[in-house]
């Protein structure tokens, strides 16, 4: 199984000693996850894939505080989040530590399945719903499909994942998970909820449990600090405005200067550092426009320290009158700005071209991405080029200059005389330079 052993490999560099069996085990149970949600169409491809499967090991590396351990293993189905939770998100860790979680405890059972809601913890921009399931002996399945939205029939904007905790291979007949919810930011956090769960194979109507968040516990947590400092990389100027301080996360404000000559894409290794050195790791970047950006971290809520740091050394930038991608359909040619985007291939089936692009020369010792690079595609017209089955992978050579990103997709024909362009995204030109200022 390659994709086991690649995993194993990159673990055993970043981890200190060796993977435990669970750990071993885990990686081969998030490849079939892996597997298992490509066949359903559920997500992208590597991304997907990736987040699923690092997830599972981290879970599977945890080790646990003697307080953390004692409180959560006291209400049934959270153990698991006792392993998770611990090493993947230590701002929740020291959530359930700091007695920072509501518990529910509610259940519903249909045709001999059951859902219990377990707990939840929150913020005004966050909120995770620890959960866990059982199905009937004669009918192992695999967990439920869950969702979570507003009491009030809303949508909640927000970006939510789930199935998080390692998975048997298998279908088994009981597990636990959570969802977890980061709101946009500015978005008002509701106060009544309506969990929804449906099992695998289960054709009754969907299972629903109402919540009600404790605002008392809570709300009102968040500590605003101003920062208004700068630093120039290579040139460029990045500006820190300010940082919340959730206790669920950290959101730290950044913009990038208009004058600057060239498009900054992304402050790849940057993160957040205590007075006693504690690393706080960046898990995202939000858009709020071209050059202003919400980066998410760990949080330092419960910790308090007394200092905080902003650091990195490393951006991926492009000139300003570089960021244009020319395909010539008609003649099979694209246009980038280096040789290193080159255009595998392009079938005609008639009605659409099959597209499939290669970004060469990729340094694996900082960039592990798998780069869908395009935003829209336009005709010469400007009229939007609607582009279908999208997918995108990474390779990883013995030469850490030689990994590669593979994307391919369709474009339908048109009246457009076969050229489109689009706008970059993203693109894999470092620009390096340390800095490091105090925010706190």
């Amino acid at each position: 199984m390659e994709e086991h052993n690649w995993l194993q490999k990159e673990l055993r560099g970043a981890a200190d000693g060796e993977i435990p069996a669970e750990a071993d085990l885990a990686i081969a149970q998030g490849v079939q996850r892996a597997k298992a949600l490509q066949r359903r169409n559920r997500t992208s491809l590597t991304a997907a894939a990736s987040f699923f499967l690092l997830i599972t090991v981290f879970a599977a590396l945890i080790h646990v505080s003697p307080a953390f351990a004692s409180a959560i293993r006291q209400i049934p189905g959270m153990e698991i989040f006792v392993r998770i939770l611990s090493t993947q998100d230590k701002g929740l860790a020291r959530a359930f530590d700091n007695e920072f979680f509501q518990p529910i405890n509610i259940s519903r059972t249909q045709n001999g399945e059951t859902v219990t809601l377990n707990g939840i913890i929150a913020d005004e921009s966050r909120i995770v719903v620890f959960y866990s399931w059982g199905n009937a002996p004669t009918a192992p399945k695999h967990g439920p499909e869950v969702k979570l939205r507003p009491a009030d029939g809303s949508q909640l904007p927000a970006l939510t994942s789930y199935q998080h905790s390692p998975v048997p291979a298998e279908p088994v007949s009981s597990g636990s998970d959570y969802l977890d919810a980061m709101l946009a930011e500015g978005a008002p956090m509701p106060d009544d909820f309506i969990f929804e769960a449906r099992l695998e194979g289960d054709d009754g109507p969907v299972m629903q449990i109402p919540l009600k968040l404790d605002r008392e516990l809570f709300m009102n947590r968040v500590e605003t600090i101003p920062i208004g400092k700068s630093v120039v990389i290579q040139g460029q100027t990045v500006t820190f405005n300010e940082a919340k301080l959730y206790p669920t996360r950290v959101l730290l404000d950044v913009s990038y200067e208009e004058s600057n000559t060239k498009q900054l894409f992304g402050l790849r290794d940057i993160h957040l550092v205590t007075e006693k050195g504690e690393r706080l790791t960046s898990w995202s970047t939000s858009n709020v426009s071209e050059n202003k950006k919400i980066m998410t971290f760990e949080s330092s809520y419960f910790t308090r320290p007394k200092e905080l740091y902003v650091e990195g050394s490393l951006v991926t930038a492009l000139d300003k009158d570089q960021l244009t991608v020319t395909l010539d359909a008609a003649n099979k040619q694209i246009l980038s700005p280096d040789n290193r985007l080159q255009l595998l291939k392009l079938t005609d089936l008639g009605d659409s071209y099959a597209v499939s692009l290669k970004l060469s020369g990729l340094e694996s010792s900082w960039d592990n991405m798998s780069y869908t690079t395009w935003s829209d595609w336009k005709d010469a017209n400007g009229n939007t080029v609607e582009v279908s089955n999208r997918t995108s992978s990474r390779t990883f050579g013995e030469d850490p200059e030689s990994s590669a990103s593979l994307e391919s997709f369709m474009i339908p024909k048109k009246d457009n005389g076969g050229v489109l362009t689009t706008t970059l995204q993203e693109w894999p030109n470092p620009l390096r330079e340390p800095y490091r200022i105090r925010i706190k």
